[in-house]
């Protein structure tokens, strides 16, 4: 929610903007020094290359990895946060907004549910994959329990009849932030392992404990998948490979 003052409303916008110009130089620069390991690759050009609708699932911990890797794929992501008053007034809401301008600035369509009704966010996500824009949630998120797929995604995929493609990820050196989420970052000149797995189509049965059922395997898979990214990578210290 911005400001209601028109000056503090000024203020706030061109603040994001400016940090938000500044975070996409850096992150560009801080993206040059990384090394990245991609397995799977062929199953995100297959789907494309076959015009199928579809939605990458990454753990929320590791969106920053997306954001490296994936920028270049004209994803939309979709993103939410807690509807509560002290969210929307603490530094995290403001740092939030100045992440989604980043994003945008970074290449990709950022479909911000927060600034309405959330089931009318959802909807307007699923027109989006509809249309055959290609998207990423975090099955987590917005607010956890951390590496517990929700039914969400399998609920917006089902409706939009898309696949869900799931994506494991690894750093070799990182920082953990201290949220729910452990939200991770790879430290300049380590190496980040992306792992994509095989699409899943989900059932039309959208009952309740169908969708219990499907996050479930998908959070398995995520999970299996993240095993294989850092095996990929402790692997290769091990073996003495250099993975470039």
């Amino acid at each position: 929610m911005l400001p209601a003052s028109p000056i503090k409303r000024t203020l706030y916008r061109a603040s994001t903007s400016l940090l938000s110009t500044i975070s996409a130089i850096l992150l560009t620069i801080y993206q040059s020094t990384l090394v990245f390991i991609i397995e799977g690759e062929d199953h995100l050009r297959i789907i494309r290359t076959q015009k199928k609708n579809h939605i990458l699932a990454i753990w929320h911990t590791f969106v920053d990895a997306a954001v490296f890797c994936l920028h270049h794929r004209n994803l939309c992501i979709y993103s939410d946060h807690p509807r509560t008053k002290e969210y929307e007034e603490s530094l995290t809401h403001f740092m939030r907004e100045v992440g989604l301008k980043t994003l945008r600035a970074l290449g990709f369509d950022v479909l911000d549910a927060s600034l309405g009704k959330q089931s009318a966010g959802i909807m307007n996500f699923i027109k989006k994959i509809q249309n055959g824009v290609p998207s990423l949630v975090a099955p987590d998120g917005p607010s956890g329990p951390i590496y517990e797929a929700k039914p969400g995604v399998i609920y917006m995929a089902a409706k939009a009849n898309s696949y869900i493609v799931p994506v494991g990820v690894g750093f070799s050196r990182r920082i953990i932030g201290n949220n729910w989420d452990d939200l991770s970052f790879p430290l300049p000149f380590s190496r980040v392992a992306l792992v994509i797995g095989e699409p899943i189509l989900p059932s039309s049965d959208t009952s309740e404990e169908s969708l219990a059922k499907q996050a479930l395997i998908l959070e398995n898979k995520i999970d299996e998948l993240c095993f294989r990214a850092n095996d990929i990578l402790y692997g290769n210290l091990e073996n003495g490979k250099n993975p470039s």
